[in-house]
């Protein structure tokens, strides 16, 4: 019989031998859960990590397509559409060898290509000349994606595909494509589109902002109304979200967030009257070049043709003219040089002479020998002058005119030209005569009346009419023309530098400052922004911005005095003025303004900058401008045109704005009321525009 101390020393021991059961039982299940994780951890680590990342979400962006642009007709212009792209990126492994094996079988694969083309296109530093492949200076960045082909069939893309493997940098993407009219309707003041990374490298601010918003090849405004209307037309990016395996094999598609397309703009400019001024200005240079006094060099011209009352610029042209579609897929050097001196709009800032076919060092010094498109004013400036004098009361009504007006030393003498004595002259017939002497006298009275001030004085009248200032026009890069008379203001005093500018030979003024001109003396002067877009729609058609006219100042003068001035300029399209000859036969009276500016060209002995050079006068040329506006009674459209070189303005620039009036005067109508728009007209007959230039 146990006593109640053994009894509980025995409870005692089962409880501890059930303790270190317990214990040992514990021991043993973590042992085996340390085991395993070791075991998976090393043993079976890459197993696991494999399935553990077989699955992972992936981002794949959808570009937006771009707004469309219209003319103010509705007549397409430029519009975006998807493709199927074959597209090369290069890798740091590839070379010379490389490239030429890629080449070689891609040109069997893309239809419609030489591995000529292809390898241009890689732009990896290496080109075919002559048929041996040569190194060539890059022209974008190396890890840019080059396009190689658009619009790619169905067995170029299943090709591709299948052996990828073999083709490695060279794959299929759908981009967006910006489509151009062949037609070529003022390309320069439409622009073009470049990829992102190209704009952001230029150091544009805009982008540099907003990096986020874009991916690095899309198409971007780069210039022309594509820039200025970026945020219009561009649209709004999507993307899907796919669940993909490691393989990059897409598992499911998770989410869909698709791009919004970009607003479409419908601009001001009438595409018929734009290709018949372009095409006569095509036909006439040529001829121009052949017959014209002083114009063998005739080879740009640029007009503008602006709606007094509004602004709206109906007629836009930087002749020569360019295929802008070469920028779709950026173009080759050779391209470029083919094409780079018709890139600028010279209507707004200074564009080069067209020094073709001359290509390398031989166009850099023949360009030289040229004025660019911003030339001096000459006497186009004359109605401003004299409706300043009439405002500050130094325009004398009756002057003889004594052929030669001396106004300082024994050389100081202004003469009309060829040394005509237009006898007596009123304001009126000294600007149909275009008497240098009268406006000399002018600008003599007026450095005498302000002496230091006179300066001050001319701006604030040339400037309400947009001569030296920016008009406003909605294009980027716009320039404020020069005012040479400022120099000479310092070098040789007020006297001198007011009557040299009086007559137009101190002042370079873009074609887009001699429209707003023009139409400002039409307006009396009331001075409009030139307007190149009409209205904002979205891809339904409805208007969701619409652009109003805008003043941006006025000059206040007595009716008397602009009566004055349209007279004298009415007379210079009737006998006896310098454009009779041009608008004869003319249904309506037109007020115009020609000029023959003289400009001295001087050129570098050499091109070596970095050592010096020393500046000799080259020659002395003529340049043709003209300004106008009709009708007189009731204006309606103001036209300002330049040829550089091309003589006299009456016979050149004044030509060119005849040939614009009459293709507005049938499209639109000179009348108080437009015609009626006829599609038939949409696409003007090249044929008869040339043979119009012909008469």
């Amino acid at each position: 019989m146990y006593t109640h101390e053994e009894k509980e020393n025995s409870r005692t021991r089962q409880v501890f031998n059930r303790l270190n059961l317990l214990l040992l039982l514990v021991f043993l299940v973590f042992a085996a859960i340390i085991f395993r994780l070791s075991y998976v951890q090393i043993i079976d680590c890459e197993e696991y990590e494999q399935k553990a990342t077989a699955k992972s979400d992936k981002k794949v962006p959808i570009p937006a397509l771009r707004g469309n642009i219209y003319d103010k007709n509705g007549n397409l212009i430029v519009h975006s559409r998807g493709s199927f792209t074959a597209v090369f990126q290069e890798k740091d492994y590839m070379d010379k060898d490389y490239y030429i094996s890629l080449v070689t079988k891609l040109e069997k694969i893309l239809s419609g290509t030489t591995k000529e083309d292809l390898l241009k296109k890689m732009d990896v530093g290496y080109e075919y000349k002559n048929g041996k492949v040569e190194k060539t200076a890059r022209m974008t960045l190396k890890f840019l994606e080059k396009d190689l082909k658009y619009d790619l069939s169905q067995k170029e893309i299943a090709y591709l595909a299948e052996h990828r493997n073999e083709l490695d940098g060279v794959s299929v993407v759908t981009k967006p494509i910006r489509e151009y009219d062949k037609k070529q309707v003022a390309v320069q003041a439409i622009g073009y589109v470049r990829p992102f990374n190209v704009a952001d490298n230029q150091g544009i601010e805009y982008y540099r902002k907003n990096k986020d918003i874009y991916l690095p090849n899309q198409m971007v405004g780069y210039e022309g109304i594509e820039r200025s209307y970026e945020e219009d037309l561009r649209g709004e990016n999507g993307y899907r979200m796919y669940q993909v395996a490691a393989d990059q094999t897409i598992l499911q598609q998770i989410k869909e967030v698709p791009p919004k397309r970009g607003s479409n703009l419908y601009l001001t400019i009438d595409q018929r009257v734009q290709l018949e001024t372009r095409d006569f200005i095509k036909n006439f240079l040529p001829k121009l070049r052949a017959t014209g006094r002083n114009a063998y060099y005739a080879k740009n011209a640029y007009a503008v043709a602006m709606e007094v009352k509004t602004g709206k610029i109906v007629a836009m042209v930087s002749y020569p003219e360019y295929d802008p579609n070469i920028w779709t897929s950026g173009p080759d050097k050779e391209t470029y040089e083919q094409n780079k001196y018709s890139f600028t709009n010279g209507t707004i800032r200074s564009a080069p002479h067209d020094v073709r076919p001359k290509t390398g060092k031989d166009a850099e010094m023949e360009n030289y020998k040229h004025p660019a498109s911003v030339v001096p004013a000459g006497s186009v400036v004359k109605p401003a002058t004299v409706l300043m004098g009439l405002s500050e009361g130094i325009a004398p009504f009756y002057w003889p005119d004594p052929g030669a007006y001396r106004y300082g030393g024994a050389g100081d003498v202004v003469r009309n030209d060829n040394g005509h004595n237009y006898g007596m002259l009123t304001p009126q017939t000294a600007i149909q005569k275009s008497s240098n002497t009268y406006m000399a006298n002018i600008g003599k009275l007026l450095s005498q009346k302000y002496k230091k001030n006179s300066v001050s004085v001319y701006q604030k009248y040339y400037h309400a009419f947009g001569l030296g200032v920016k008009t406003g026009v909605d294009l980027p890069g716009e320039s404020a023309g020069g005012e040479d008379f400022l120099v000479m203001n310092e070098r040789y005093g007020p006297l001198a530098a007011m009557v040299q500018a009086s007559f137009g030979q101190q002042g370079r003024y873009t074609t887009m400052q001699l429209a707003q001109y023009a139409a400002t003396l039409a307006n009396k002067g009331t001075r409009m922004r030139p307007q190149l877009v009409d209205r904002i729609t979205d891809n339904n058609g409805k208007v969701i911005k619409s652009f109003k006219s805008e003043v941006l100042s006025q000059l206040h003068e007595p009716d008397s005095y602009w009566r004055i001035v349209h007279e004298g300029m009415g007379m210079v399209t009737q006998q006896g003025g310098t454009a009779a000859g041009v608008f004869a036969g003319f249904p309506y009276r037109v007020a115009a303004k020609t000029g023959t500016s003289q400009q001295d060209i001087y050129v570098p002995d050499s091109l070596d900058f970095e050592k010096g050079v020393n500046w000799h006068k080259y020659k002395e040329i003529n340049n043709g401008v003209f300004i106008s506006f009709a009708p007189l009674e009731n204006p309606k459209l103001a036209v300002a045109v330049v040829v550089p070189e091309g003589g006299y303005g009456g016979p050149s620039a004044g030509r060119i704005a005849r040939a614009i009036y009459d293709a507005y005067d049938k499209y639109v109508g000179l009348g108080p009321t437009d015609k009626p728009y006829d599609p038939a007209t949409a696409v003007p007959d090249e044929g008869q525009t040339a043979k119009k230039a012909k008469q």
